[in-house]
């Protein structure tokens, strides 16, 4: 707000009267008189965009007669003569004066070429990547080595789509065998302090061998005290003794629920009991339910089913179904691994029973050879490489 001061009038700009008129009474009193008043817009472009301005002339009472236009009238009643605003320019006003702005600001450069208008999008379809077809024969490779079709396919599924894309350097086969041992199950050992193993198999599997080299392993290469229970008649209990005559442990035999009591009553304190058990057989359902009786006087912590390496996938099968109908099987125990080609059968076995890999065996000492298992050191067997693949056969 601005004030301007002359001989006979005193004039006042502001934004609006009520601005205005506090000012003009406190310096004129009550009485003054407003002579002129005028409105109008100031700033802008164009007359557009401009502010509204208010502008009065007032006198003190008593005044000199007011201008010949504009009647002298109180201050306390200016709002009588309060004029409407100047009506806002028009629409097609504004564009007018817009595109005149326009024109004369615009940088001097060419007219940009036309665009063409973009085409629709086309819906997205989700299409299946192609197959890999080295993959393909991979997944035809592990079925043909024991695995069941639906392990095969996760497993080359996982090295395709879940780990090419990061190893671009790796050969398929090697994302596979890679993918294969992730998937293999392990388990061996435990944490308690005493651990009750029973071992379960057919004849000519490597059982008692196995059993043999379990109690060599503990009894040489840990401070873990070692004992040994045969539910083989005493002709067959022979074969442990010899296998593990060197060693500081003790060998009993119990043939009876009632025997096997007694003597896992007396090894109480022990920290490890291998159990070893008569063979079975898949054609003898009441000798493998027998064994399962005198296992439950036994109360093993983990039974392991023996299988050899070289057995096919349906025989391996159908022993783990006619075992495990009657005695919980924990573990998978693999031996004869230097008697066959590939443990693929084995290892399928495992997929599809879902039960882990505890051990492996190979060659013929007591003292050596059983080893827990590995998951890559399997898929190795499992897929080998083709040069040494094809050296092992010939």
């Amino acid at each position: 707000m601005t004030t301007t001061t002359t001989t006979e009038t005193r004039t006042y700009r502001g934004s609006t009267l009520e601005e205005l008129l506090p000012t003009i009474r406190a310096e004129l009193g009550e009485n003054a008189v407003i002579i002129r008043q005028r409105e109008g817009l100031v700033g802008g472009i164009g007359g557009f965009f401009a502010r509204r301005c208010v502008e009065v002339e007032a006198q003190a009472a008593p005044a000199a007669a007011a201008a010949a236009h504009t009647p002298a009238m109180p201050a306390g009643r200016v709002f009588d003569a309060y004029d409407a605003a100047p009506a806002p320019p028009s629409v097609a006003a504004f564009e007018d004066e817009l595109a005149r702005a326009e024109a004369e600001f615009r940088p001097l450069v060419s007219e940009p070429a036309a665009v063409a208008a973009e085409p629709e999008p086309e819906p997205e379809v989700d299409v299946a990547p192609e197959p890999d077809p080295v993959f393909d024969t991979l997944r035809e490779r592990l079925i043909g080595d024991g695995l069941p079709e639906a392990a095969a396919q996760a497993v080359t599924r996982e090295a395709e789509r879940g780990m090419a894309p990061f190893d671009q350097m790796a050969t398929p086969e090697q994302l596979v065998r890679r993918a294969l041992a992730r998937q293999i199950r392990i388990e061996h050992g435990w944490k308690t302090k005493r651990r009750t193993v029973a071992v379960v198999g057919p004849s000519g599997s490597g059982k008692t061998m196995a059993a043999a080299r379990l109690c060599h392993a503990y009894a040489v290469g840990s401070r873990i005290e070692v004992r040994t229970l045969s539910l083989e008649p005493s002709a067959g209990a022979y074969r442990l003794g010899q296998l593990t005559e060197h060693l500081d442990i003790g060998l009993r035999i119990a043939e009876s629920p009632e025997a096997v009591t007694r003597a896992m009553t007396r090894m109480q304190g022990d920290s490890l009991t291998v159990i070893d058990t008569p063979p079975v057989s898949i054609g003898d359902p009441a000798g493998i339910a027998e064994l399962a009786g005198l296992l439950a006087e036994a109360k093993p912590d983990e039974t392991h089913l023996v299988v050899p390496a070289s057995m096919d996938a349906r025989a391996a099968r159908a022993l783990f179904d006619a075992v495990s109908a009657h005695i919980p099987i924990a573990r998978i125990l693999i031996t004869g691994l230097d008697d066959a080609l590939t443990p693929g059968a084995v290892v399928g076995l495992s997929f599809a029973v879902k039960k882990p890999i505890s051990y492996v065996a190979e060659g013929r000492r007591a003292s050596a050879g059983l080893r827990p298992a590995d998951g890559a050191e399997l898929a190795s067997m499992v897929l080998p490489e083709q040069a040494r693949a094809t050296r092992r056969a010939a």
